[in-house]
């Protein structure tokens, strides 16, 4: 499609590009059907690779894998970037995933970014509530009990979003601000920009960064 090359040439670079995601040349003559979920996952990172790009959209590229072949799966991509030079945007459900490979992070929820920060930051002092709740969903091998943060109900229909923050149908921290004002992405920290009216250190924050004098209430 895009004339890369020809002939024995184009074989050529298909057999570099299968060997360099760990597979075999000998891969190629091999059915669809005949590959495991982490291979097709290889084949389509080869695919990605063939137009020789400096940045990748990788959207969910190790959901359907076992846990095992996810840590194969990452640690190849890990390693394509570092002898590549790569940009990745990585979207993933799995924030334990995502905290792998970031070096900033933005979490959206019902379509909207309700928070923005460089990895350690965020995950050392989450400022939204349903970050917060993400964090906590992240299993530690060895803890019983992490203290996990339950979220109550369903995210919105986009067709029908809430009032306000579309967040606050389930926010144990909701207050009427919240069902009234959307809040926007303001910074509570440099590069740490949060959309929340009442941000988890307790320090609310109003449209274009001011402090708000409401007080949350929280859900029992």
């Amino acid at each position: 499609i895009h004339g890369l090359a020809e002939g024995k040439e184009r074989s050529r670079t298909i057999a570099r590009l299968l060997e360099e995601v760990g597979l075999s040349s000998d891969h190629r003559r091999r059915f669809p059907h005949e590959f495991s979920g982490g291979q097709r996952q290889r084949i389509g990172i080869a695919r990605a690779l063939a137009v020789s790009p400096r940045f990748i959209v990788l959207d969910e590229p190790v959901s359907a894998l076992d846990v095992s072949v996810q840590a194969q799966v990452l640690n190849l991509l890990a390693d394509l970037q570092r002898e590549r030079g790569l940009a990745y945007f990585f979207v993933a459900h799995d924030l334990r995933v995502v905290a792998h490979f970031s070096d900033r992070i933005a979490v959206l929820y019902a379509g909207r970014v309700v928070e923005l920060a460089d990895r350690d930051a965020l995950i050392a002092r989450p400022g939204h509530p349903y970050t917060q709740s993400l964090l906590s969903a992240v299993a530690e091998i060895g803890v019983v009990d992490q203290g996990r943060v339950q979220l109550a109900g369903e995210p919105p229909s986009p067709l029908r979003p809430p009032s306000g923050c579309a967040f606050h149908p389930r926010c144990p921290y909701a207050a009427d601000r919240c069902r009234q004002e959307q809040p926007s992405l303001s910074d509570r920290d440099p590069g740490h920009a949060i959309a929340c009216h009442f941000p988890l250190d307790g320090s609310p924050v109003a449209p274009g960064g001011t402090k708000g004098q409401d007080k949350p209430e929280k859900k029992l």
